[in-house]
């Protein structure tokens, strides 16, 4: 990628000082872009270094501005692999192999568009295709190698320790730490500190200090879902796990309040998510996902160097947007039921409405060492007198409608609420409320005798 390019017909042509709302600049853009053929245009360093082997370029914009770029996928000789990419492809390539798994690193395609950091042969026909990016590359770059890899079948995995990598939420993806080389090749754990999350279901409720996400106002009593970042993963996990479809990647599209997200998540979670939206998911339409309205005119001098660091390595220039915030995100989901289906039931919930509790799960463990004593040495112990209830006596069904409860509590509709505990209508707000229902409170009382 470059600013400078030679045409067979006009020469050298400084590519950053044209400006493309000037008419003049703009009526020879247009009669360059997508109209010159392979071979018209070479990269000015490869021409003076190996005129023998030129290597053809074709135009495009990038944020407005007009760049030339290769059309080989290869990298340019002037940006090597650096000691610690190599060592992080060697890393997760031993990963694999521990687990069971074949790893190839470097692994061309036949028609040699792509070319794989690490190739992981998985499982049930998965192939991993491990991507290790240290260094600044464009978004347009990475979506462009996501969708030649998706096109040769392969799942994209991109490894990154920079939070302002634009490949974060482009593609799926997973962040590091900035470690020295040694870290890499050590057998120490690479925890991944972004790019993998959870589903997680918070109950909408009182004991909730945020509003219904649906209603933005009081508590519906459902299960709203979000999706955390996963803590204690480590790289070698992933990759093996994403290898075997224990944890597959879920694109997220944009939605209002949402940017749009890629993440890796286990595949219950995903199948949880499925099962609850109505949305249809499907992983982004390949293209350009930066606008290419006119930008202003670098007017950069004229170089024959073509290298990423001649233009998208001056990062305090660019200034650093933090795309990796560890945010929270709303799932967009709303599930009913007691108890969400990841968590057994609590043992309020577990004892049935009908019944009274009773003295073995009332009495301290002393209590009950006595007791088992008595009974081996034929001594039948007196325990204390049975306590009636309004929990043990209710037959009716539990009050829904709030104006009759209103009535029958003696109060007024907006003091009626719902039961702390047993989720039934009581004279909650107001003088005289209380959180628990007569029941419940009686309940409270005798667990304490």
């Amino acid at each position: 990628m470059a600013h400078g390019v030679f045409h067979k017909d006009l020469g050298p042509i400084n590519l950053s000082e044209l400006d493309l709302n000037d008419r003049a600049d703009r009526l020879l853009w247009e009669s360059l872009y997508g109209k010159t053929a392979k071979g018209d245009l070479e990269c000015l360093e490869c021409r003076d270094r190996d005129p023998g082997c030129p290597q053809y370029m074709f135009l495009r914009l990038w944020k407005g501005r007009p760049l030339a770029v290769h059309y080989s996928t290869a990298r340019h000789s002037t940006a090597p692999e650096s000691p610690r990419h190599r060592a992080l492809k060697e890393r997760i390539a031993r990963a694999a192999e521990n687990a069971g798994l074949t790893a190839e690193l470097e692994a061309r395609a036949s028609d040699g568009r792509r070319r794989t950091d690490v190739l992981v042969h998985g499982e049930n026909g998965v192939t991993l295709g491990c991507e290790v990016q240290l260094s600044y590359a464009t978004a347009q770059a990475v979506v462009k190698r996501t969708d030649i890899a998706r096109a040769d079948g392969l799942t994209p995995l991109w490894t990154t320790d920079d939070e302002a990598a634009p490949l974060i939420e482009r593609t799926p993806w997973a962040r590091l730490d900035q470690m020295p080389i040694e870290a890499f090749s050590s057998g120490n754990a690479l925890l991944v500190r972004g790019g993998v999350k959870d589903l997680k279901l918070t109950k909408c409720d009182s004991r909730n200090p945020v509003p219904c996400p649906d209603r933005n106002y009081g508590r519906c009593n459902k299960w709203h879902g979000t999706w955390a970042p996963t803590l204690g993963m480590h790289l070698d996990r992933l990759v093996t796990a994403s290898a075997v479809s224990e944890y597959v990647p879920l694109y997220l599209p944009a939605q209002r309040g949402r940017r749009a997200s890629h993440m890796w998540v286990s595949a219950q979670d995903r199948e949880k998510y499925l099962d609850a939206t109505t949305d249809q998911l499907a992983d982004p339409d390949p293209g350009h996902i930066d606008n290419h309205e006119p930008s202003e005119p670098e007017r950069l001098p004229l170089t024959r160097e073509c290298a990423y660091q001649q233009r998208l390595d001056d990062k305090n220039r660019r200034g650093r947007i933090v795309r990796d915030t560890s945010a929270i995100l709303p799932a967009g989901i709303t599930l009913d039921g007691p108890s969400p289906p990841t968590s057994p039931p609590t043992e309020t919930e577990a004892r049935p409405a009908t019944s009274p509790p009773t003295s073995t799960d009332a009495a301290p463990s002393a209590s009950r060492q006595s007791r088992d004593t008595a009974r081996s040495t034929g001594h039948q112990e007196a325990g204390p007198p049975p306590r009636t209830s309004q929990r043990a006596t209710r037959t009716a069904p539990r009050m829904r409608d709030r104006a009759a409860a209103a009535t029958q509590l003696g109060c007024k509709v907006n003091q009626v609420g719902f039961c702390a505990t047993c989720q039934d209508l009581t004279r909650r707000y107001g003088q005289g409320g209380n959180p628990l229902c007569s029941a419940c409170q009686e309940a409270r009382r005798y667990r304490k005798v």
